[in-house]
């Protein structure tokens, strides 16, 4: 390796390698028995001046930081598995990689420069229309050789297997390959996305149209023909295009199309004689695979609890309630402002996202549905905003699908069996019951009130989020309501302390969605409680209190200050 590294120590000028280093040569499953010592990635220069590699490095399928290293115009590089066995069976010390291996299967071979900018990557593999065993490579003895410097190398048909016999057999297999040399396979077979015949004075057919990135070549079939799409000739083109003087020879032209527009061309000596042509390049139809949806739509279910967007991909935008219910990957819920949620789920990643209650996010995933449950098995998550207002929680007296991964709240209940607070590992399920009907609450191991002994009191105001288990058709039983937090379980009083100097307006009244409270004290927290006593709704906002969500009727509110509370009559209509 040190004799090498003299070799490139050049006095030359250095250039930019952004686009000019190819990697032209692979070595990924060598004819051997064990560790591959005889792995290898072979490296060019395409440039006509000397390329600094210092600090360059390959990050990805091996892990290699290039030292005080140039690589003159048109010379190759090789950096290796093992040196001295590279040297034994090739004939020259090359570098050698600090740490990995190459996958037999493929993967991407990546190298950035000191800056950590990509410069060239090139992603194998050992499935056609890659070069296979059958064809010689893959432990069969061959390395696999770019047609081309300038080809692209993450195209497999650009990369064939080398037919240079090295005259070394190991493992009875002989072992081919070029490496710190020429390629042994070339050229290029191109195959262009159109073809237009250039004879008889006419290009055949005279107006094509292609996609952006598609390549149309012109075949010369006789006569003192050119193409001339150049921007002198035609300065409407997008860009300039041509394959120089008019020749009678079989000549081939090809062009790449990167801008979408319209571009017209000619043959110069037959101009006026009607041969000028066009190509259409189309801009690419974009298509979303995960299209933007609203929550309601990819929640709705079927006559039997099915949801109707199972397997379907989608984006939802929501905000979060809840923590994360998932160690090591995601599980909680989105709601949007009209209290429609459905759950967020992957098994292990969490995309950089810590889940927060409030939280603004973008999900992209495919909707499943487990047990009954409807949630978004995500493959990306991006928080959008940070502390949106949560919506009021729903009053319910029963447990029903539409209601699904919405906030609710059950008012006036108690504790059917204390004895079922047990402390599970895994979470564990009360019953609480209103004296009519019965509830299931899911208390999970990831949230506060797991730790906590069972809340004291007799009766409470229970809030939480619903979720189902019902492994059986109909789908439309197993509900379980899911406090978030201890303050979700809210014990409901039948004792008040009245302050009658305490002066408190609620205006309108009558009203239908929002109330506005205005006293002669600061006011550090509102309740309001319906005829029977039992609490709907606790918050400390004291300006606006949306109550669309309350059931017609009367209500008393009661606005607390640090001396005493005050109770006010509010109609809900």
């Amino acid at each position: 390796m040190r004799n090498l590294l003299l070799t490139f120590i050049l006095a030359f000028a250095f250039v930019n390698v952004q686009a000019q280093l190819a990697i032209t040569e692979i070595s990924y499953n060598p004819p051997e028995a064990g560790d591959d010592s005889l792995e290898y990635i072979e490296l060019y220069n395409k440039t006509n001046a000397t390329l600094d590699l210092t600090n360059y490095k390959i990050i990805s399928g091996v892990v290699y930081t290039f030292p005080n290293v140039a690589l003159r115009a048109g010379q190759y590089l090789v950096v290796c598995n093992k040196d001295t066995s590279f040297q034994r069976v090739f004939g020259f010390m090359p570098l050698r990689w600090t740490s990995g291996g190459l996958n037999n299967s493929g993967e991407a071979v990546t190298i950035v420069d000191s800056l950590g900018k990509e410069v060239v990557s090139a992603t194998y593999s050992d499935k056609s229309p890659w070069p296979t065993m059958a064809e010689g490579t893959d432990g069969d003895g061959a390395s696999i050789e770019l047609c081309s410097p300038d080809a692209n190398p993450n195209v497999g048909s650009n990369w064939k297997v080398s037919t240079f016999d090295t005259g070394i057999v190991i493992n009875n297999k002989k072992l081919r390959g070029t490496p710190g040399k020429i390629n042994s396979v070339g050229p290029c077979v191109s195959v262009p996305d159109a073809v237009v015949e250039v004879s008889s004075n006419v290009f055949t057919p005279k107006d094509i149209t292609i996609d952006v990135g598609q390549t149309v070549q012109w075949i010369n079939k006789g006569g003192n023909h050119n193409v001339n799409g150049t921007k002198a000739a035609y300065p409407n083109n997008p860009e300039g295009f041509g394959n120089g003087a008019p020749s009678t020879t079989a000549w081939v032209y090809e062009f790449k199309f990167n801008i979408a527009g319209v571009y017209t061309y000619k043959c110069d000596p037959h101009a006026a004689l009607g041969m000028i042509g066009t190509v259409t390049v189309k801009s690419p139809v974009l298509v979303d695979d995960f299209p933007l949806r609203t929550i309601a739509i990819m929640r709705t279910v079927d006559g039997v609890g099915k949801a109707d967007s199972v397997n379907k991909k989608c984006t939802l935008v929501g905000t979060v309630y809840g923590g994360n219910l998932r160690a090591g990957g995601l599980q909680f819920t989105i709601i949007d402002n009209n209290n429609k949620g459905i759950g967020v789920f992957n098994n292990s990643a969490s995309f950089d996202y810590i889940v927060k209650e409030g939280d603004e996010v973008e999900v992209k995933g495919t909707v499943v549905q487990f047990n009954g449950y409807t949630q978004v098995n995500v493959s990306a998550v991006k928080l959008l905003s940070s502390g949106k207002a949560l919506v009021p929680a729903k009053t319910v007296n029963t447990f029903v699908e539409g209601d699904e991964s919405s906030l609710l709240r059950l008012s006036n209940v108690a504790f059917k069996d204390i004895s079922q607070w047990t402390g599970a590992v895994s979470g564990f399920n009360v019953t609480m019951t209103d004296g009519t009907r019965d509830f299931t609450i899911r208390i999970d191991n990831d949230i506060d009130l797991f730790a906590l002994p069972i809340p004291t009191g007799t009766r409470f105001n229970v809030t939480g989020l619903l979720s189902q288990f019902d492994n059986s058709e109909p789908l439309t039983d197993g509900y379980q309501m899911l406090p978030r937090y201890k303050e979700d379980f809210a014990v409901v009083s039948a004792t008040f302390d009245i302050d009658p100097n305490l002066k408190v307006e609620i205006s309108p009244n009558p009203a239908s969605s929002a109330i506005n409270i205005t006293s002669s004290e600061f006011v550090t927290e509102i309740r309001l409680f319906d005829i029977q006593g039992q609490e709907v709704l606790k918050t400390s906002k004291t300006q606006s209190i949306d109550i669309s969500n309350l059931a017609n009727g009367i209500y008393l509110v009661k606005a607390s200050t640090t001396k005493g509370a005050s109770f006010t009559k509010v109609i809900k209509q």
